[in-house]
C-alpha cells in the first residue's frame, strides 16, 4: 500500500476493509480496473421489483426475451454483468452472449451486418463458456471440436494471441488462473478456471493450422451471408450441449441519445425476435426509460406474436434498497461496520445515511459518486479518524467534479427527510 495515499490509509487501516468497495462508480470501470477480481459481483444487490417478489435474476432466467428500462445510473449494464455472470456460473446449459452497441457507429447496421457481429461475439462466447465448463461436459466428440474449431476460425484474428498465451504461459498462481485472459476479450472473469490439460489439448486440437484460418468457414458455398454465420453459431452452440442462448444487448445509449435513432439502431434485431426464437436464441434488451412508451408502441404486435412473452423490467430504486447497496459494499469489504451511521460525527444533524440517499437522488451510480467523494474529502484531512464530519460533507461539496446533480447542503438533507 502506498504510504501516502490517505484514501487507502482510511479504508485499510482506519476502517480495517479488504479492500476499496467504492473505487468506481461505473459498472465497467469497477469491473475493469480492479486487480482481485470479481470483487463486482459481491457487491450486486437486487433493485425493487414493484410488479413480482421474484428476485429479477430469476426472472430474467425463466424468460424467453426480456426488455429491461432504466434511467443513466440506475444500474442496467451492472444488471446485465450479473446475469451474464449468472448463466456461466450456474451450468444449466445457457450460453450467454454479450452484444455491445457502445462503439460510435457512422449509421445504424443492418440486419445482416447485426447477424454478423452477433455472430462473432457468440463465437468468443463460445470459446470461453466451453472452457470454464469443460469439467462439466462429456469427453467432446469429434463433432464438437469441429464446430468449436470452425468458430475460432471464425475469431482467430481476436482470438489467436490469447490461445498463444493459453499454450505457452502458465496461469496456475494468477488471481483467477485462465479467467485473467478474458479481459483480453472484453469478457469479465466470473471465477478461478484450472488451466487443465483437457483445456491444453482441446485448443491444441481446435487451433486452425496454418492455411487461412476463415477458409474453414467460407470456402465454396458454405457461408453466404451473416444470418448464416449466426445459425453455424447456434449449431455449434447446441452441439456442445447449450439448450438455449441469451444474447444481452447493451451501450444503445453510449453515444445515442435521441430516442428515434436508439429505437433505428435495434429495430432489426425487434423485428426478427420471433424468427430467432424458434432457433432458440433469446434477446435481452438494456435500454433507457424514456424508450418504453414508444418501443412497445411501435412493436407491440411483434412482441404480442412471439411464442413466448418477454419479460418486461423497469430498474427502480428506493431508500431501503439503496442502503441496502451500501452495506452489501461494506460486508463484500470483510468491514464490521453495518452502515454508514456508525461513521457519522456527532455533529451531523441528521443520520448519514439519509444525507446520501437524499444526495443520490435514486441514482446508484450516484449514491457511489457522493460516497467516494465523502470518503476522499474525508481522508484528505483525517485519515486516521473513522468518523465523518459536516466539515467533510461540505469540503466534499466544493470539490465536486462529477457534474450536475451536486450533492444537496446538509441542511437541505436535515429539513427534508
Amino acid at each position: 500500500m502506498n504510504p501516502e495515499n490517505p484514501r487507502k490509509i482510511y479504508l485499510l487501516n482506519t476502517l480495517d476493509l479488504s479492500h476499496d468497495p467504492f473505487a468506481g462508480p461505473v459498472a465497467e470501470q469497477e469491473l475493469h480496473s480492479s486487480e482481485n477480481e470479481p470483487y463486482f459481483f459481491s457487491y450486486y444487490i437486487d433493485p425493487k421489483n414493484p410488479e413480482s417478489n421474484k428476485p429479477i435474476l430469476q426472472t430474467l432466467r425463466d424468460a424467453r426475451n426480456g426488455l429491461i428500462f432504466g434511467q443513466p445510473g440506475s444500474g442496467k449494464t451492472t444488471l446485465r454483468y450479473t446475469l451474464e455472470a449468472d448463466c456461466r456460473s450456474v451450468y444449466d446449459r445457457t450460453l450467454v452472449v454479450t452484444y455491445e452497441l457502445s462503439h460510435k457507429i457512422a449509421q445504424p447496421p443492418t440486419a445482416e451486418e447485426h447477424w454478423t457481429n452477433i455472430a462473432m461475439e457468440l463465437a468468443i462466447d463460445l470459446f470461453i463458456q466451453v472452457i470454464e465448463q469443460l469439467d462439466t461436459f462429456d469427453i467432446p466428440t469429434d463433432d464438437q471440436k469441429k464446430h468449436l474449431k470452425a468458430q475460432i476460425a471464425l475469431i482467430w484474428p481476436h482470438l489467436r494471441r490469447t490461445v498463444d498465451l493459453i499454450l505457452a504461459d502458465d496461469f496456475s498462481d494468477r488471481e483467477n488462473g485462465l479467467a485473467n485472459l478474458w479481459p483480453r476479450l472484453y469478457r469479465p472473469a466470473i471465477r478461478y478456471i484450472n488451466q487443465s490439460d483437457e483445456i491444453i489439448n482441446l485448443i491444441k486440437d481446435c487451433s486452425p493450422g496454418k492455411k487461412e484460418p476463415q477458409d474453414i468457414l467460407t470456402r465454396g458455398d458454405i457461408i453466404t451471408s451473416g444470418k448464416d454465420l449466426l445459425k453455424a453459431g447456434i449449431a455449434a452452440a447446441k452441439a456442445w450441449g447449450f439448450k438455449q442462448i441469451f444474447v444481452l444487448v447493451d451501450g444503445i445509449d453510449a453515444h445515442e441519445r435521441e430516442v428515434e435513432s436508439m429505437l433505428t439502431l435495434i429495430s432489426p434485431l425487434l423485428d426478427n425476435l420471433a424468427k430467432w426464437q424458434t432457433e432458440d436464441l433469446s434477446f435481452y434488451f438494456f435500454l433507457t426509460s424514456e424508450m418504453k412508451p414508444p418501443l412497445i408502441k411501435t412493436y407491440r404486435e411483434v412482441l404480442n406474436n412471439l411464442t413466448h412473452s418477454p419479460t418486461y423490467y423497469v430498474i427502480e430504486w428506493d431508500k431501503g434498497t439503496l442502503i441496502e447497496l451500501l452495506s452489501q459494499r461494506l460486508k463484500a469489504a470483510n468491514s464490521h461496520i453495518p452502515g454508514f451511521n456508525a461513521l457519522a460525527a456527532a455533529d451531523l444533524e441528521d443520520s448519514l445515511e439519509n444525507c446520501l440517499i437524499k444526495a443520490a437522488q435514486n441514482s446508484p451510480r450516484q449514491l457511489l459518486r457522493v460516497v467516494s467523494a465523502l470518503i476522499d474529502a474525508h481522508a484528505q484531512s483525517e485519515h486516521t479518524q473513522p468518523l465523518i464530519t459536516s466539515k467533510d460533507w461540505r469540503h466534499m461539496q466544493e470539490k465536486w467534479s462529477y457534474g450536475p446533480p451536486a450533492p444537496p447542503d446538509l441542511a437541505a438533507n436535515s429539513s427534508s427527510l
